[in-house]
């Protein structure tokens, strides 16, 4: 049987009063709109209360699938992971800390049926602390004025993608994956749904500092070259610079009208080796994505697939299977 709605949720150390309060709102919203789903929760490396809680979850109710993933990936790999197993004519991803409402999955669901291949909820507003909210400010300024595709600002995970864009997503090859970039790149008719997204109510956030500088190093490094690009940009300038220099110097030198001291020097050539680490390093950096993908590593690695979901699932192909033997 196939589903209408396939959700899901990437998980790393939620506070498991989210996850029960998160099913209990996507129930009241998509039963009420009488669709057949399925949630997909990805355990990407919790702690033992997260999994604890994942793990009852999938017990209890016929509709949900876990996912176990055999470490931390990520969070872009944990929503790849949930991509290759969803079932349903359109997928929605969505946090697991209810800051993204699940209350704006009908008006998706809505753009859906009227052609739209993805439907990505894009923020109008946001209470999140300003030292967070900033920096996604200024990232998406920056990878939008660089990208070689257009990635609507201000715009997370939270999106619908109807199963052809799930299809082609999955026979991408890249291994860092970034859905933000990815997904506009393919095309399709994409429209945005403006929200306003809540402060988070219970428990603390797991995106680090550290989480957000990758991603945003993934984003700009798989959309873009402009930092190669800059690397010869940066040397014309300091060789033309260099050269104004010398001929200042030659031209005023027998005069001792410009007078070039040790300080100013050393100030010179630790400028130049600057520029130059920065610029070998820009290169180092794509380097390292170009190995990576060489590598041909996994996503991710599955380590158990759990749930009553995936039970239903596995009963539903053998008896599709034993009718086609019939058949045939």
């Amino acid at each position: 049987m196939i589903l209408d709605l396939s959700i899901i949720v990437a998980v790393y150390n939620e506070d498991p009063r989210n996850l029960s309060l998160l099913l209990e709102r996507l129930s009241t919203v998509i039963t009420g709109d009488g669709l057949s789903y399925e949630v997909i929760f990805v355990n990407d490396g919790s702690k033992a209360p997260t999994s604890k809680a994942l793990r009852q979850l999938a017990a209890q109710s016929d509709y949900v699938k876990l996912i176990e993933l055999s470490r931390n990936f990520g969070q872009q790999a944990a929503i790849s992971a949930g991509i290759d197993h969803a079932e349903g004519h359109a997928v929605i991803n969505l946090d697991s800390d209810l800051q993204d409402p699940p209350e704006l999955i009908p008006e998706m669901v809505k753009r859906w049926r009227e052609g739209y291949d993805v439907v990505y909820a894009q923020r109008s507003t946001r209470r999140d602390k300003l030292g967070k909210r900033l920096p996604a400010y200024i990232f998406y300024r920056i990878l939008g004025s660089v990208s070689s595709v257009h990635i609507p600002w201000d715009t997370g995970d939270f999106r619908l993608m109807d199963r052809k864009v799930c299809n082609e997503l999955k026979n991408m090859p890249e291994r860092s994956r970034f859905l933000r970039g990815l997904i506009p790149w393919l095309g399709f008719r994409q429209i945005g749904i403006p929200i306003n997204r809540d402060a988070r109510e219970v428990g603390e956030s797991t995106y680090t500092l550290k989480k957000l500088i990758n991603l945003a190093l993934d984003g700009i490094l798989s959309f873009s070259v402009a930092p190669l690009y800059l690397v010869p940009v940066l040397g014309g300038l300091m060789f033309g610079f260099g050269l104004l220099l010398l001929l200042a110097w030659a031209a005023f030198h027998a005069s001792s009208l410009l007078q070039l001291d040790s300080a100013f020097v050393i100030a010179s050539i630790v400028t130049v080796a600057g520029l130059q680490i920065l610029c070998t390093g820009s290169v180092a950096i794509y380097l390292s994505k170009v190995l990576d993908e060489v590598r041909a590593r996994p996503t991710y690695v599955v380590a158990e697939r759990l749930g009553l979901a995936f039970a239903r699932s596995n009963e539903q192909s053998t008896f599709e299977k034993t009718l086609q033997d019939k058949t045939s």
